[in-house]
């Protein structure tokens, strides 16, 4: 039978994780007081009308909501506050005080839309209720500041817990590795093994997700050598989890491995497989993957495209970058986001086609940003084009005018060419405006 053991010493977790510190928010000082409003959905005019009752009865139409709504219904429903604040008085009024049932349907409505206010709100509620120690509650609330970003309340409430079960250590575990916190969820994970809690697929899954970000690729391994010692499933979620973990390692071939083992994968598993093959330099393989995944007919996204066109520039092809690129909308009715365009631009860069590249960002439908037009200003410089460089320069500083890394750049390529009366004029501009290049700031690559 296998034991995973996680302790500092069998894993050999990096020091900066052993030493870290967790921080805790501070305590909740002030709640925002529920609104009043005469505006009430009929669900609620249907509740108040209906017969007085005793019971799990009165939580229905809290719990109708997260289950039932579409997110347009569900910001109507949370514009409305006063549905639940209302609804709470009125348990109370009749005399039906709000259960361990009732909270959690509300909190379930927070974390679908990511309100950090409400969630407050609600946690004011649950603590004047005294229902603050209830284990379903309380992952409702790890589980709604998690989602809304603010690891240091989830953490707060986890803490205050006397004792917790399997599903509040995972929502813990989980929200640290969403919010990129990977340190503390390998600390938590850890610390959760140490007190006799064994791990469900969830609770490897979040690991997993954070072993990918801090390169823990022995960790990984250990996870999946407990995982077959205890016949656990590798199921869609946890396979997919793995070939992540395992190609962002640079374990192509475990990745791979994995991948063709799975008896069943989703569009995030073949977008893990063609995006690690991508990275580690096996863009032909990638796009073979990717066009196998189009004859199969799945349905593709945003992130799919993303990893195919990151093959393409890793790999230099230029042709099919532009065909993938231009299918998005013309066979998939995917609209293009910026990281699309910046992949694109940084393909057309490598490529020399530097018209081209910034014939596509003015034409973007959304606004460039200043990486992207660093993108264009990295292949300006690579390729000595000084034309489209000044007029990126012009681009970047009206969107950042305390970019002064674009200045130096510029003013490196004209002394390449010897332009020394360029060279004199923008020094200028620069100890006019005060500009001084920060230490390691830049936006352009000065790689090869």
């Amino acid at each position: 039978m296998a034991v995973l053991i996680l302790d500092a010493q069998t894993i050999r977790l990096p020091a900066k994780i052993l030493h870290h510190q967790i921080p805790l928010s501070s305590t909740f000082t002030s709640f925002p007081s529920v609104p009043n409003t005469s505006s009430l959905s009929s669900c609620r005019q249907m509740r108040l009308n209906a017969p007085t009752q005793a019971g799990p009865c009165p939580d229905d139409p809290l719990r109708s909501h997260p289950r039932q709504l579409r997110s347009q219904q569900a910001a109507l429903f949370l514009r409305h506050l006063g549905f639940w604040g209302h609804q709470l008085c009125e348990m109370r009024r009749m005399a039906v005080l709000p259960g361990k049932h009732t909270f959690p349907f509300i909190l379930k409505a927070c974390s679908n839309l990511k309100l950090l206010g409400l969630c407050k709100q609600v946690h004011s509620h649950v603590l004047k209720f005294g229902l603050d120690l209830d284990l379903h509650v309380v992952n409702g609330l790890v589980r709604g500041y998690s989602v809304a970003g603010s690891m240091g309340d989830a953490r707060q409430v986890f803490d205050e817990m006397p004792e917790s079960n399997l599903s509040i250590w995972t929502s813990m575990i989980s929200g640290y590795a969403q919010n990129d916190c990977s340190n503390e969820a390998l600390l938590l994970f850890n610390q959760m093994v140490a007190d006799g809690f064994e791990p469900n697929g969830a609770t490897l899954a979040s690991v997993l997700s954070a072993c990918a970000q801090q390169e823990c690729l022995v960790l990984g391994e250990r996870i999946e050598e407990f995982m077959r010692e205890r016949g656990i499933e590798l199921g869609v979620i946890l396979g997919t989890a793995f070939v992540d973990m395992y190609a962002k390692n640079g374990a192509v071939a475990k990745a791979r491995e994995v991948f063709h083992c799975m008896q069943e994968k989703n569009i995030a598993t073949w977008n893990a497989m063609i995006h690690g093959l991508a990275v580690h330099g096996h863009g032909n393989e990638a796009l073979r993957l990717f066009q196998k995944l189009e004859k199969e007919g799945t349905i593709l996204n945003g992130i799919t495209f993303v990893a195919a066109l990151s093959a393409c520039c890793h790999g230099g092809f230029l042709e099919e970058g532009r065909k993938i690129f231009n299918s998005m909308k013309t066979r998939y009715n995917i609209e293009p986001q910026i990281e699309h365009y910046g992949c694109m631009v940084d393909l057309l860069g490598r490529a020399g086609e530097l018209v081209e590249a910034e014939q596509l960002i003015r034409n973007m439908a959304w606004k460039a940003d200043v990486m992207i037009w660093g993108a264009l200003l990295t292949a300006c410089r690579k390729l000595g084009n000084i034309e489209i460089a000044e007029r990126v320069v012009k681009e970047i500083v009206a969107l950042d005018p305390d970019n002064h890394g674009v200045h130096v750049v510029l003013s490196n390529m004209y002394a390449e060419v010897r332009r020394w009366e360029d060279v004199l004029k923008l020094r200028k501009v620069m100890r006019e405006g005060n500009l001084k290049k920060i230490p390691g700031s830049s936006l352009v690559d000065e790689g090869d």
